[in-house]
């Protein structure tokens, strides 16, 4: 059969229904909520094939630019990988990658995505190499010692309080004058997908420092702290962080690289039945410099 390739998904009503339908079969999601909030924006562009109006295969390319202390770094993250399950076994998928890696050759610093265990040996075909990540954490009694910093919640869903913490991260990214005192590899654009996860997934985690004037994303499992991410001009301490969350707190977990890295320990970092792929020397830095790409510029 011919399929028609096609990038024109978010503005078009009859492909986007198509591509949410299937995302929603694959993955149990779909974009919609983010698109009629106006937060889809230019920078995550599904690559589909299509049978007439269908959505049968898609591979999505996220633009991310990142702050590597103080260097701009251009990549890409390629994500919501699915074909539809009538339409497998034909290479859909295949055809797909080497359009994009053709499209995209000497325009990034690098290409990479995290993989479904099961498919372990199909992105190695196009060049991808698996890479490793790790992650930094505290133990011990200094995190229940501390003087605990004030903790705001934010609500989301109430416009104005959401528009205060992007306004936030806006500030953030374009005060260039200013080097990240907390994140060492920092999502320093694509505003529209830390609006997708602090809408979702997180967005019953999102909290505010009045002492400081920063935003954190953190959440307590248990006696462990996650802190997903830091927006603001201010370092944070994170014993005093932790204190702010009780005195069960037995061990914080950060989901980005700390710029003081010697204040933490150190472990790699495993997606859960998930590998980390690179294409491109570049993103070599990732492993070599024990870094791991922040929880909310996963696509």
């Amino acid at each position: 059969m011919n399929y028609q390739f096609s990038t024109k998904v978010r503005d078009n009503d009859t492909l986007r229904a198509s591509f949410n339908d299937l995302t929603r079969r694959t993955f149990g999601f779909d974009f919609e909520d983010w698109y009629t909030s106006g937060h889809w924006g230019d920078w995550y562009i599904p690559h589909v094939l299509l049978d007439g109006d269908r959505v049968v295969s898609n591979v999505s390319v996220n633009l991310m630019q990142f702050d590597l202390g103080g260097v701009t770094k251009n990549y890409i993250q390629l994500g919501t990988v699915m074909t539809d399950e009538a339409y497998r076994g034909q290479g859909l998928n295949r055809q797909i990658m080497e359009r994009i890696l053709e499209e995209y050759a000497g325009r990034v610093d690098g290409i990479y995505l995290y993989g479904n265990d099961e498919v372990l040996d199909y992105y190695p075909r196009f060049g991808f190499q698996p890479a490793k990540e790790y992650e930094y954490y505290l133990r011990g009694e200094a995190l229940r010692q501390a003087s605990p910093y004030s903790l705001c919640n934010v609500d989301c869903s109430i416009a104005d309080e959401a528009e205060a913490l992007y306004q936030t991260i806006r500030d953030y990214r374009i005060d260039a004058c200013a080097p990240n005192q907390n994140d060492e590899l920092y999502m320093s654009e694509n505003i529209s997908l830390y609006q997708f996860w602090l809408a979702a997934g997180f967005g019953d985690q999102v909290y505010y420092l009045p002492e400081i004037g920063n935003y954190v994303v953190a959440e307590l499992d248990g006696d462990v702290l996650f802190v997903h991410q830091v927006f603001g001009k201010t370092e944070v301490d994170i014993h005093r962080l932790a204190a702010a969350f009780g005195n069960d707190v037995r061990e914080v977990v950060l989901g980005y690289t700390p710029v003081k890295k010697e204040l933490f320990s150190v472990r790699e970092h495993r997606e859960e039945d998930c590998t980390f792929f690179i294409f491109g020397n570049d993103l070599l830095c990732i492993e070599e410099g024990r870094r791991i790409f922040p929880v909310l510029s996963h696509a």
